[in-house]
């Protein structure tokens, strides 16, 4: 195997660090004020709604209250993919389409 001059091993060496910094600050949370400008859900915020007839409105003040910049109704017996996605505030009804669980993904 040829040997590497120093000169293309200083360079890789740094080639190395840069990949692992880039890694790093790449993978960063978002941090609690992120949230509210990420679209972020918070569930807990719209758990008041439980018991409720869901309409348009009210799934509009869930999804406002969550802080979600989407929402996806669930009755039962519906298909529903298993993505978690953040940014979701799933509403799941009864047969009525009374709430009965707010959650996020």
């Amino acid at each position: 195997m040829p040997r590497l001059t120093p000169a293309t091993q200083s360079l890789l060496a740094l080639l190395g660090v840069v990949v692992v910094l880039a890694a790093c600050s790449a993978s960063r949370e978002p941090q609690a004020s992120d949230t509210a400008a990420s679209g972020r859900c918070d569930a807990a915020k719209a758990e008041h709604l439980i018991g409720e007839n869901l309409s348009g409105y009210v799934e509009r003040q869930a999804q406002a209250e969550s802080g979600a910049s989407d929402t996806r109704v669930l009755k039962p017996g519906d298909a529903a993919t298993m993505d978690f996605n953040p940014r979701r505030l799933n509403i799941h009804v009864d047969p009525g389409e009374i709430i009965i669980k707010v959650a996020c993904g």
